[in-house]
C-alpha cells in the first residue's frame, strides 16, 4: 500500500515543480511509471486478475465467455505470439495508459494536474481493475476532440473501437450530438433534479433495451436485471455524488470564463452533467447505472483542474484539486478496497 501512496507523493511533486522546459519529460516519466505499475502488478492485488485469468483459460478451451470479441482476439494472438497471459495485463496497461495521456496532452493545459487527479480517481479502477473498461475510456475521452470539430469519420472511429473494448460504451454514440458552443443554463442546471423525479416515479428508461439483438448484450442487461432484483439498494445521496451535483454547478456557474480557456469545456462539463444524470435515473439497475456513470465519468480527469481557471487564487486551486486527490484516492483504497492487501 505504502507504494500506491508514494506515487501520489511522487505526482503532487511534479505538480508543485515550477516546471516549463521540464513539463513534458515528467509528464511521460509520470506515464512510464504507471504503466509498469499496471502492467506487472502482484498477482491478484486487484479484485478482477484472476477473473482475467479464468477468461484467458476459456477462451483458449474454446468455452463461452461472456466478454466481448476484442477480449477474445487479444488472447489469441496473445497465446500464439507470446504463451504467457501475463502479455494481456501489458497490452491493456500499455493501451489504456496511452490514450488517456494522448487525451490528456490533446484536452488541456493542466496536464500533470490531470494526471495526478486521473491517477486517484481512476487509475486503480480502470488500469488495475476494470482493464478493458479502461481502455474504452481513453477512447471516449478522444472522440471529445471530434465532437468539437464535428469530424463524424473520427469519433465513429474512436467510439466504434471503444464500444468492441467494451459494451457499455454505447452510450458514447449520442455524445455526437453535443454542442460545443455553448452551455443552456436552465436545461443543464435541472437535468439532475430531473433525475431524481424519473427515479422517484419508477419510469422505466430501459425500453429500448429488447431491441438490442446483440446477443452478448442480452446476456448481460439479464445479469444485471437479476442481480437488481437480488439487490436493488442505491444510496443516490452518498456524500460522493453530492459533492459531484456541487462540483458541477460550480463549473456551470464558471463556464463562460473556463471556456475561454478551454475550447472542449462545454462538451467536457456537459458529459459530466449526463453522467451525474444516468446515476440517478437509472439506478433501478444500480449495476448498468453505476456502469455507465462511471465510464462517462472520466472527464473528471480533464474537468476537475478546471478550479485553475474558475478561482482567481492558483495556490487556492492547486490545494482543492490535490486535497480532493487525494480524498478519493483514501475512498478508492479504504472504502471501495479496489486493492487487495
Amino acid at each position: 500500500m505504502y507504494l500506491y501512496f508514494i506515487i501520489f507523493l511522487l505526482l503532487v511533486y511534479f505538480c508543485l515543480i515550477k516546471k516549463n522546459k521540464i513539463e513534458l519529460p515528467l509528464f511521460i516519466c509520470a506515464g512510464t511509471l504507471l504503466f509498469f505499475l499496471a502492467a506487472f502488478r502482484a498477482k491478484g492485488i486487484d479484485k478482477d486478475y484472476i477473473g482475467y485469468i479464468e477468461y484467458y483459460n476459456d477462451i483458449l478451451y474454446k468455452s463461452f465467455v461472456n466478454v466481448e470479441p476484442s477480449f477474445i482476439l487479444i488472447t489469441i494472438l496473445v497465446e500464439k505470439i507470446f504463451h504467457n497471459y501475463i502479455f494481456i495485463f501489458i497490452f491493456y496497461a500499455l493501451l489504456g495508459i496511452s490514450l488517456k495521456f494522448l487525451a490528456i496532452y490533446k484536452l488541456t493545459r493542466f496536464r500533470l494536474l490531470s494526471v495526478l487527479v486521473y491517477y486517484s480517481l481512476y487509475f486503480l479502477l480502470f488500469e488495475m481493475t476494470q482493464i478493458r473498461v479502461g481502455v474504452a475510456a481513453g477512447f471516449m475521452l478522444l472522440c471529445i476532440i471530434p465532437i468539437k470539430e464535428r469530424k463524424l469519420g473520427l469519433f465513429l472511429f474512436y467510439s466504434t473501437l471503444a464500444f468492441l473494448f467494451h459494451y457499455s460504451a454505447i452510450i458514447i454514440f449520442p455524445l455526437y450530438f453535443l454542442s460545443s458552443r455553448k452551455i443552456n443554463i436552465y436545461i443543464y442546471s435541472l437535468l439532475i433534479p430531473i433525475a431524481y423525479l424519473i427515479y422517484f416515479s419508477n419510469l422505466n428508461l430501459f425500453f429500448f433495451s429488447d431491441y438490442i439483438s446483440i446477443p452478448l448484450i442480452q446476456t448481460k442487461l439479464g445479469n444485471y436485471n437479476n442481480y437488481a432484483s437480488i439487490d436493488s439498494s442505491i444510496n443516490l445521496f452518498n456524500y460522493v455524488h453530492i459533492f459531484r451535483c456541487l462540483l458541477v454547478y460550480l463549473f456551470l456557474w464558471k463556464w463562460k470564463v473556463i471556456t475561454t480557456n478551454n475550447t472542449y469545456a462545454v462538451i467536457v462539463i456537459k458529459i459530466y452533467i449526463i453522467a451525474l444524470f444516468i446515476f440517478v435515473a437509472m439506478a433501478k439497475i444500480p449495476g448498468i447505472s453505476s456502469r455507465l456513470s462511471e465510464f462517462l465519468l472520466i472527464v473528471e480527469i480533464i474537468m476537475i483542474p478546471y478550479l485553475l481557471i474558475a478561482f482567481k487564487s492558483k495556490s487556492l486551486a492547486i490545494s482543492l484539486v490535490t486535497a480532493i486527490s487525494f480524498a478519493f484516492f483514501c475512498f478508492s483504497i479504504f472504502y471501495t478496497k479496489l486493492l487487495i492487501f
